[in-house]
C-alpha cells in the first residue's frame, strides 16, 4: 500500500508543478475535485502532513520539509478515506475516517479515530465500534473497546506522550447523547476512566493548555444556548443564561488557564471579541466593529491567544492587535503586506518557530500553501488548489450595497464577466446562498461564480436579511420571513444592479442551492416578470414537510428551531411555500437535487414536480441516486454545470 502511495503522491507533485500552463477555463477545470484539503507541520518541523484527493478519494501523504520525498502516509481500503488529521507528537498521527457507502457519494465521519506513524507503519483504529474487534476477549489481555459513539480530539497533552484528550458521545438518533471525557492511548487505543461528562447536548468542550476541561457550551431542546464552567470532579457550574448572548463563542484560553477570549453579542448588536476571567466572572471588552460581526480571530498557535481580528463588510479587513513580543504577530503583518487583496492564515508551524505554514487565497484564486522558512527568511510555494485555471480568466467580484424596499441597507457582490467587453449589457443570473441562518456570501473563490461569468454571464450574491455577519437585527428580520421580506432583498438587488447599468434587464436568471433553490423559486413566483428561468438544487419546496421530513425534526432541538425560524403558523407556511405558488410562474425551472439528501429529502423536489405538473408547467429534472445535499462527486458536478449551462443557452 505504501508503494502506490508514494507513486500517487509523487504523481501529484510533478502535476501540482506542471499545470500552471494550462489555457483556458473550462467547465470541466471549474467542476474538478480541489487536489489538497489540509497539510500541517510535524511538532518538530521536520514533516509535512498533506490531505489530499486522488480519484475522487482522500488520503494521506507525509514529506520530509528538506527533500520534499514521500517518507510515507495513509491510503485506507475500500469505501473508508482520510478525514480531519492531526500531528499527536512527532512521529505519529490520528486520523478520522471516513465512510463513503457505495450507494452514497458523500463521505461521512461516523466517529472512529486511526492512528499511523508517519511512516505508514502500525497502523490501528483506536476509537470506534471496530477498535477493539482486533483483539483478544480475554479480559486480562483485551486493551481497546468497541464504542458505538464519536470522538473528537480537545487536546494533545504536552505533557503525555502517551495520550490524547478526547471527548466520546454515544451514538444516538437525535445525537443528544452527553459527551464523556477521557484519555485515549495513541498506540493501543486504550480508553481511560471518566475525567468528565457534559452536562448539556452538542457541546463545544474547552480545555486549557494542561488538559483542564474547563468549559461546556451546547444547546437545548428549547435551542436555547447554556453555558457550564468545570469546577472538576465532574462537578458544572451554569453562567447565568442573561450573562452572555446568543453568539457566545469561546475561541482560546490563556496560557495560565484563567481567562477565555470569546466571541459574544451580550447586551450589543454586533459580534464582538471579549474576555472573560473564568475564576472572578469579569468580563472585558476587547473589539467590536461598527458595522458588521466579526468573521473570525486568529488565534497562537500553542492556543493560548490571539494576534488579528477579521471582518468582512466587503472585502476581507484584518485588525491587529497583542503585537508586543508577538512573533506570529510580526509574521501575519508582514505577510498581510506580501499578499495584498489576500485571504490570509497560518495553518501550523514547528515548535521551534521556524517553519511556518501560510494559506491564501482570493476571489479570483483558490487555496495555495506556502512554507516560511524564518531562519533563511524564504517563502516557498508548496502547492495550490485548482492551478490550471489562470487568473486572467477568471471574473473579480465587486462589492454592492443597496436600500431594500423598506430602508434596510443590504450588502452583495457582483461579478462582470472578464471575458465581455465593458460596454455590453450582458445577462444577469441572480446566485442565492443556503442557509439561511448562520450563512452568507463572502468576498472569496466561488465556484459556480466562475462557471457562470465564464459563460458570459454577470453574478450578483445579497447577503439578504437573515443571514450572519451584520448584526443581531439584521439575522432576526429573516425569521418567520423565508417567504416575502426575504426574498424581496433579492429582488430589490436583482433590480438595483439593473439599474447601475451594464445589465440586459431582460435577461435575468435565478439560482441557488438549499435555502438558495427555496428562494430560487419562491422569488420567481413573487416577481414573475423579473426572471425568465430557473436553477434550483436540493431546495425546500413544502415548508409544512421540514416538520417531519430530513434530518432536523430528529435533532433534540429540531423543532424549536423550525419553530423560531419558520413560525408555526399554518397559513403563513403554505403561503411561503412555493408547492403553492406555482400558478404564478412564468418562468421554465430546471430542478437538481440528490436522492439521498437527508437534509432536504428528495420528497421535497417530488412535491414541485407534482405541481408543476398538476399547472402545466415547463420544467428539467436532474436527480443522482446517489448524491445527498449537494454534487461531491466529480463527474456529477461537471454533468451538473454543464446541464446548467446548456439550460441558462436555452432560457437567456
Amino acid at each position: 500500500m505504501l508503494r502506490s502511495l508514494r507513486q500517487t503522491l509523487a504523481i501529484f507533485v510533478l502535476l501540482s508543478s506542471a499545470a500552471y500552463a494550462a489555457p483556458q477555463v473550462t467547465i470541466k477545470d471549474l467542476a474538478a475535485d480541489n487536489t489538497y484539503f489540509s497539510t500541517k507541520l510535524s511538532p518538530d518541523g521536520k514533516h509535512l502532513a498533506v490531505g489530499l484527493i486522488s480519484n475522487g478519494k482522500r488520503r494521506l501523504g507525509i514529506f520530509d520539509t528538506k527533500t520534499f520525498k514521500v517518507v510515507g502516509g495513509a491510503d485506507f481500503n475500500g469505501i473508508e478515506e482520510v478525514g480531519e488529521f492531526n500531528w499527536v507528537n512527532n512521529k505519529r498521527l490520528i486520523i478520522k475516517v471516513l465512510k463513503k457507502e457505495v450507494w452514497e457519494e458523500e463521505a461521512g465521519y461516523y466517529g472512529e479515530l486511526y492512528a499511523v506513524d508517519l511512516n505508514g507503519k502500525r497502523g490501528n483504529m483506536i476509537y470506534g465500534y471496530r477498535a477493539g474487534l482486533s483483539e483478544s476477549t480475554h479480559t486480562k489481555l483485551r486493551r481497546k473497546e468497541s464504542i458505538r459513539g464519536w470522538a473528537d480530539i480537545l487536546s494533545r497533552l504536552e505533557d503525555d506522550d502517551k495520550n490524547v484528550l478526547i471527548s466520546s458521545t454515544q451514538q444516538s438518533k437525535s445525537g443528544s447523547a452527553l459527551a464523556t471525557v477521557h484519555k485515549l492511548g495513541i498506540k493501543n487505543g486504550k480508553l481511560g476512566k471518566m475525567i468528565a461528562r457534559s452536562p448539556v447536548p452538542y457541546a463545544d468542550l474547552i480545555v486549557d493548555r494542561k488538559g483542564n476541561v474547563r468549559l461546556a457550551v451546547g444547546v437545548n431542546a428549547e435551542d436555547e444556548k447554556r453555558v457550564y464552567k468545570h469546577l472538576g470532579n465532574n462537578k458544572w457550574e451554569e453562567m447565568a443564561y442573561e450573562s452572555f448572548g446568543g453568539a457566545f463563542h469561546p475561541i482560546t484560553i490563556s496560557e495560565d488557564g484563567d481567562t477565555l477570549f470569546l466571541f459574544d453579542n451580550f447586551d450589543q448588536d454586533k459580534v464582538g471579541l471579549f474576555s472573560l476571567n473564568l475564576e472572578t466572572g469579569e468580563r472585558k471588552h476587547i473589539y467590536t466593529e461598527e458595522g458588521v460581526d466579526i468573521t473570525s480571530v486568529s488565534p497562537t498557535s500553542d492556543g493560548t491567544g490571539a494576534y488579528a481580528i477579521r471582518t468582512d463588510a466587503d472585502y476581507p479587513t484584518y485588525i491587529m492587535f497583542n503585537q508586543k513580543n508577538n512573533e506570529e504577530a510580526a509574521l501575519f503583518k508582514q505577510l498581510l503586506g506580501a499578499f495584498p487583496g489576500h485571504e490570509v492564515s497560518i495553518t501550523s508551524r514547528s515548535n521551534d518557530k521556524n517553519l511556518w505554514v501560510i494559506r491564501t487565497s482570493n476571489d479570483i484564486s483558490p487555496s495555495t500553501y506556502y512554507l516560511y522558512d524564518k531562519k533563511n527568511n524564504k517563502l516557498s510555494i508548496l502547492f495550490a488548489n485548482l492551478p490550471h485555471l489562470k487568473k486572467d480568466g477568471l471574473s473579480e467580484s465587486i462589492p454592492i450595497q443597496f436600500d431594500s424596499s423598506d430602508g434596510l441597507k443590504v450588502s452583495g457582490y457582483i461579478t462582470y464577466p472578464v471575458s465581455v467587453d465593458k460596454t455590453q449589457n450582458v445577462p444577469l443570473v441572480v446566485l442565492v446562498h443556503g442557509g439561511p441562518h448562520g450563512s452568507r456570501d463572502y468576498w472569496s473563490f466561488n465556484r459556480e461564480v466562475q462557471l457562470l461569468a465564464s459563460q458570459g454571464y454577470a453574478v450578483l450574491r445579497v447577503n439578504f436579511r437573515g443571514s450572519a455577519g451584520y448584526g443581531r437585527k439584521f439575522a432576526l428580520a429573516g425569521y418567520k420571513h423565508w417567504g416575502d421580506t426575504v426574498q424581496q432583498d433579492i429582488i430589490d438587488g436583482t433590480k438595483y444592479v439593473i439599474s447601475q447599468g451594464g445589465i440586459d434587464g431582460n435577461r435575468v436568471c435565478i439560482m441557488g442551492g438549499s435555502f438558495g433553490g427555496y428562494s430560487a423559486v419562491q422569488s420567481a413566483t413573487l416577481a414573475p416578470d423579473l426572471f425568465k428561468c430557473v436553477v434550483a438544487n436540493a431546495g425546500v419546496y413544502d415548508l409544512e414537510m421540514m416538520y417531519t421530513e430530513g434530518d432536523i425534526p430528529d435533532r433534540l432541538y429540531g423543532k424549536a428551531y423550525l419553530n423560531s425560524a419558520l413560525g408555526t403558523n399554518i397559513e403563513k407556511l403554505k403561503a411561503f411555500s412555493p408547492v403553492n405558488n406555482v400558478a404564478k410562474l412564468k418562468a421554465p425551472l430546471l430542478i437538481a437535487h440528490g436522492k439521498k439528501d437527508r437534509r432536504v429529502p428528495i420528497e421535497q423536489a417530488n412535491a414541485l414536480r407534482d405541481a408543476l405538473d398538476e399547472h402545466n408547467k415547463p420544467y428539467e429534472w436532474f436527480v443522482k441516486k446517489a448524491e445527498t445535499h449537494g454534487f461531491y462527486d466529480e463527474g456529477n458536478r461537471a454533468e451538473y454545470y454543464e446541464r446548467v449551462v446548456k439550460f441558462l443557452d436555452q432560457h437567456l
